[in-house]
């Protein structure tokens, strides 16, 4: 059985966060907004390459240690077609992370009375629950302050940091990516060569923040997806190794594979 879906919007939960990291090192915190309708395990995957990418090369200035990660369900209020009722996505992701020692569910985002946030508010508010968590670098005392939070996506959210609408606006305002990239920092899952590093380079505000944007490159790459997962329901089909066992035994006692925007 599954665990039981939240109900409250609680503050930010902490037990799975480290405590400490080696002296010299930044603790960061990585965070992936999305639909999670249904989580998978690519989604689950990338925070593994998340968290790889971090470690493995300076970032924000120094070396990196993670010292958590989230998983931030969207509100209903986003509005897109294919979103499972909110009890049964924080249900789901719930699931999906029990097993991991340091991935949580964050139920903020999606339970907020106000509706939908955008997503440099989001990230506002991870870094504000997390600004008087303590950790201790190397041998010196525990100090609040030092955790630097990260936002995980896709090259196609990425690239579209800078795009440009019908209207003249941007997408994304300066503002927006201020706060994104400014005061926290992204890691981009690039699936293929996309040439990333020269697209960083020909954008002002991208290169202005060069060393918040960690580019992560899995070495193994799946065409596993919610919609993927989704059709397979509808289609009577096994999901079996393509979602964590915890969710699919979530979905059919909740029989979500019978909701009818799924089919």
């Amino acid at each position: 059985m599954g665990p039981s879906p939240s109900v409250q919007c609680s503050a930010l939960p902490l037990s799975k966060l480290a405590q400490s990291v080696p002296a010299g090192h930044r603790p960061v915190v990585v965070v992936a907004p999305g639909s999670f309708s249904p989580p998978t395990l690519l989604h689950m995957r990338i925070f593994e390459e998340a968290r790889d990418a971090l470690q493995r090369a300076p970032a924000f200035g120094k070396p990196c240690t993670v010292i958590g990660g989230y998983l931030s369900p969207v509100h209903l209020a986003y509005g897109k077609k294919s979103l499972a009722p909110t009890e049964h996505r924080l249900g789901m992701v719930e699931a999906a992370a029990e097993g991991s020692d340091w991935l949580t569910v964050a139920s903020w985002e999606a339970l907020r009375e106000e509706g939908y946030t955008p997503t440099a508010q989001v990230m506002n508010h991870f870094a504000e629950e997390l600004r008087s968590f303590e950790v201790a670098v190397g041998d010196a005392a525990p100090e609040a302050g030092l955790v630097r939070v990260a936002m995980i996506c896709g090259g196609d959210v990425f690239r579209s940091f800078v795009v440009v609408k019908e209207d003249g606006e941007r997408l994304w305002s300066d503002e927006d990516l201020e706060v994104i990239l400014g005061e926290n920092g992204v890691v981009v899952i690039e699936r293929e060569a996309t040439g990333l590093e020269d697209f960083i380079e020909a954008q002002p505000i991208l290169k202005k923040h060069r060393e918040n944007i960690i580019i992560a490159r899995p070495r193994v790459f799946t065409g596993i997806s919610s919609t993927a997962i989704r059709q397979h329901l509808a289609a009577g089909e096994s999901i079996r190794y393509l979602v964590p066992d915890a969710v699919r035994a979530y979905i059919y006692e909740h029989q979500l594979e019978k909701l009818p925007n799924w089919q």
